[in-house]
């Protein structure tokens, strides 16, 4: 499934939008909402998601200028801009800034809304190993709020050198409790998640950056290099050089 982001200051405008069709069975879900666009720069990173739908009129940041600042990170990033009648002006200008399409606020029907989606699966590459990352999101409002709290700052950090006893002392709460918890409620440990993750966000930068191996193992938080070898030889089958000379 794709990830998507609502944009807009107007709170009724977001709850129509996810209450208008049953996301689920489009191929796409809520990921997160953000009220202006400095609000949706700052979890962008953390969310990366597939589509953003984004207001053309908000404080702060408007959605043209969250688009040119996201656009500048991500020149493939797709946007559907949603614009009031009286700014169909602004819709057209973010059109040739290359939004892919857009919605007028005031009249916005289930059909268009379908429409457009199907229309956004094509332009969008084929759901691969991200959407790892993207089914947490969707579980998240299946867990307690304790274990949401954790497995959101696992998304956020799991870069960075965390690990179970890190993220015990974050949250005050005993290791071997956050432990149990944690694994009834995901399925899976937070050891396993926290991996998993890492060995995805490898993947994605043997595939799309320059970036040397080591420079990989760095960035997405393995602290052993062995300990990476072993457990991408494991994911892939392969070693991360011939992974990526075998997408070349």
């Amino acid at each position: 499934m794709y990830s998507v982001m609502l944009v807009d200051d107007e709170q009724p405008a977001r709850e129509l939008l996810k209450l208008l069709i049953e996301w689920e069975k489009t191929g796409f879900f809520i990921a997160c909402e953000a009220v202006d666009g400095n609000d949706a720069l700052a979890k962008y990173p953390i969310y990366q998601p597939d589509l953003i739908i984004a207001d053309i009129q908000m404080p702060v940041m408007d959605g043209l200028a969250l688009m040119e600042k996201i656009r500048d990170e991500n020149p493939e990033q797709l946007f559907i801009i949603v614009s009031c009648y009286e700014f169909f002006g602004y819709a057209r200008t973010a059109l040739k800034l290359g939004a892919f399409d857009y919605l007028i606020k005031d009249s916005i029907s289930q059909s268009d809304l379908l429409d457009i989606l199907e229309k956004a699966k094509e332009k969008l590459p084929p759901v691969d190993s991200i959407e790892r990352k993207n089914k947490y999101f969707m579980d998240m409002l299946s867990y307690s709020p304790r274990i949401q709290k954790v497995l959101e700052y696992i998304l956020q950090n799991y870069e960075n050198d965390i690990n179970l006893d890190s993220l015990a002392r974050v949250f005050s709460i005993h290791k071997v409790h956050l432990a149990r918890t944690f694994k009834e409620e995901t399925g899976e440990s937070a050891y396993d998640v926290i991996l998993s993750l890492r060995l995805e966000k490898a993947k994605q930068l043997l595939a799309d950056s320059t970036l040397t191996v080591t420079e990989i193992i760095e960035s997405t938080g393995f602290n052993n290099s062995q300990n990476f070898y072993v457990h991408f030889k494991k994911l892939t089958g392969s070693s991360p050089l011939d992974y990526r000379n075998a997408l070349k």
